[in-house]
């Protein structure tokens, strides 16, 4: 009987979590701004700044000793890469997409894509949510990835490749990380031959990101410091008086040459 009302009170410890976590599902993201940072195995610390409001994304950080600020605008589809130093940008154009951290549905693969057959077949429950089953494949793929997937996280909860390596996750609970409530999520992979391995992800509901990923590895991706609260909108446009400059175009190799991998 303890047994029994123990589960019964575990199941609804986390039917409660995740309800709770769902009414943020429908609430536009809160703009924020973080210390974003990367730990490697070997010990070494990459680290940068993350500045969001809507859409809209500015990354700052340093790449070979010069620092380097990117704002992406999603809705528009256009990326700038700027040079502090020199005060210079670059800017990049594609189609506009949605945003992954944006409120409402997203499906697993963007509409129209040519390179990709995404099927619906079903759905699933897993860990209280029910989620979609989709098959993705690829031209000249001889079986698809099927993959249970959560179109209010806009993630995976399970994947399933044609190799018969799995990976998956089961949410533990809602807990505190950096001063925020967020979902606690294990992640198994496995692979046919070799030891399961294990991982872990928190997920803010609020702020519709991962703030912390803890991977196989040993490696740790993780926003710190974590500010929430309005965004200047001047950060995410290119400051007056900067020079454009021209995307470097990826050299032409000469006529007969063989293509890059050619014979590898």
């Amino acid at each position: 009987m303890l047994t029994q009302l123990t589960r019964a009170l575990g199941a609804l410890a986390l039917a409660t979590g995740l309800a709770t976590a769902a009414l943020a599902q429908t609430v536009a993201p809160l703009a924020y701004t973080a210390q974003a940072l990367h730990r490697l195995p070997d010990g070494t610390v990459n680290a940068g700044t993350v500045i969001k409001s809507g859409p809209d994304m500015r990354l700052e950080y340093e790449d070979a000793g010069r620092q380097v600020i990117q704002i992406i605008r999603r809705a528009e589809g256009v990326m700038y890469f700027l040079d502090p130093a020199l005060k210079t940008y670059m800017e990049m154009r594609s189609a506009p997409s949605a945003d992954p951290t944006g409120v409402g549905y997203l499906p697993p693969c963007e509409e129209g894509d040519p390179a990709l057959s995404c099927t619906r077949t079903g759905t699933e429950v897993t860990s209280g949510i029910t989620a979609e089953v989709w098959e993705i494949s690829a031209p000249g793929q001889p079986q698809p990835t099927v993959i249970l997937w959560d179109g209010a996280r806009h993630r995976a909860l399970r994947q399933t490749s044609p190799d018969g390596s799995v990976m998956s996750t089961t949410f533990q609970a809602m807990v505190e990380l950096s001063g925020r409530t967020v979902e606690q999520w294990s992640i198994s992979y496995e692979t046919p031959g070799q030891p399961v391995q294990a991982g872990a992800w928190f997920y803010d509901p609020e702020l519709r990101v991962e703030i912390r990923e803890e991977m196989p590895n040993g490696a740790v991706r993780e926003l710190a410091d974590i500010r929430v609260g309005p965004v200047d909108p001047a950060l995410f446009t290119v400051p007056a008086g900067w020079q454009q400059v021209e995307v470097p175009q990826a050299p032409v190799p000469p006529a007969g040459a063989p293509a890059p991998g050619a014979g590898n």
